[in-house]
């Protein structure tokens, strides 16, 4: 890939192509006063959800508003939205002190409990919990008196990517808007604006951040386009016997668990792809395809299946406190053995 500029940043009230028919009826909504008291955002990753939620909110707070209710951005509220300090617009996220990345009873319960209280400066709170179900179990029971007996003046806006991580019961009481990323055309043509930077290949961006645009900006930066390809340069050399997997397990521990696995999951999976069709249309990594392709002969296919199983079973299980160290070693072992030829029962 081509050296990455910087990129054009996501303005606070700046609109998403892709989003504009959820937010059209959720103004027509407001403007006919049928605007719910809850919400639900579902969608992948990376798509723009914790921003819309926010321009949304924006757009109820700004004294100012355009015909679509886009904020004007320079009345007192839409200052204070820029600076993240108004004080009718609250976000409950996970704890980043926490080791267990919950949401938990006690932080509900003080949200839900402001929610009770007049807004401070306009006519509505907006509360936005984000991912929703990292609520653990008695947060979301917590919450459902609040869904059943909301307050006239707040509107509940949880963000999910992972809906089936909550109660039905939470589900049920709140109008949900499911989110998609946009066609490959239209994120082309936006990602390619922001980037401001015809040799960037925005086809490829846009494939290592599963279609999703805004995290295809994130990751256009070399830090992190240079980390993945270290990172697979160890997972390669492990495979061919080039390099001691408890090292790499080593090395890895003090990166990102969470997306470690999920570049091991990707590159996993594209080994299948290509043990059953070589000349397959799709990859998560198309960059890789030579490499791969060398990899994949080396392998027998019920075992990259196996191994494959444990790659997602470790990142179903990420966002739980972990022993990292452990949790590598035992997997670029066993793809060591797996490589080979150790492994071939997946014991």
């Amino acid at each position: 890939m081509s050296p990455v500029a910087a990129a054009t940043p996501l303005r606070p009230f700046e609109p998403l192509p892709w989003l504009q028919s959820h937010w059209q009826r959720l103004w027509d909504a407001h403007c006919n006063d049928r605007l719910p008291h809850a919400l639900i955002l579902i969608g992948p990753a990376g798509i723009g959800k914790r921003h819309f939620a926010d321009r949304f909110a924006a757009a109820l707070m700004c004294t100012n508003t355009g015909a679509e209710g886009q904020p004007c951005g320079v009345c007192a509220d839409c200052v204070l939205l820029s600076a993240g300090t108004h004080p009718d617009l609250i976000h409950l996220d996970p704890d980043p002190e926490s080791k267990s990345n919950e949401i938990k009873i006690d932080a509900v319960r003080e949200l839900c409990n402001r929610q009770s209280l007049t807004a401070n400066r306009g006519p509505r709170t907006v509360l936005r919990i984000a991912p929703a179900e990292a609520m653990n179990r008695f947060a979301a029971n917590s919450l459902l008196k609040t869904l059943e007996e909301p307050a006239d003046s707040t509107l509940l806006i949880l963000i999910s990517e992972n809906p089936g991580g909550l109660p039905s019961t939470v589900i049920s009481r709140c109008q949900p808007l499911t989110m998609l990323p946009p066609d490959a055309e239209n994120a082309e043509r936006w990602l390619s604006a922001k980037l401001n930077n015809p040799e960037i290949e925005t086809r490829l961006l846009l494939r290592l951040a599963q279609d999703a645009p805004l995290r295809a900006l994130v990751i256009s930066n070399d830090h992190w386009l240079t980390l993945r390809d270290d990172c697979f340069r160890r997972f390669q050399a492990i495979a061919m016997g080039d390099q001691d997997p408890l090292a790499a397990a080593s090395a890895w521990q003090q990166l990102d668990v969470e997306l470690l696995l999920e570049w091991l999951a990707g590159w996993v999976s594209d080994l299948l792809r290509i043990g059953q069709n070589g000349d397959c249309a799709y990859l998560n990594n198309p960059d890789r395809r030579t490499e791969l392709t060398i990899l994949a002969l080396r392998l027998v296919p019920l075992d990259v299946h196996l191994y494959l199983q444990q790659v997602l079973k470790a990142k179903a299980l990420s966002a739980l406190p972990i022993n990292k160290l452990l949790l590598f070693e035992s997997l670029l072992v066993r793809w060591a053995r797996l490589s080979a030829g150790i492994d071939l029962n997946g014991n």
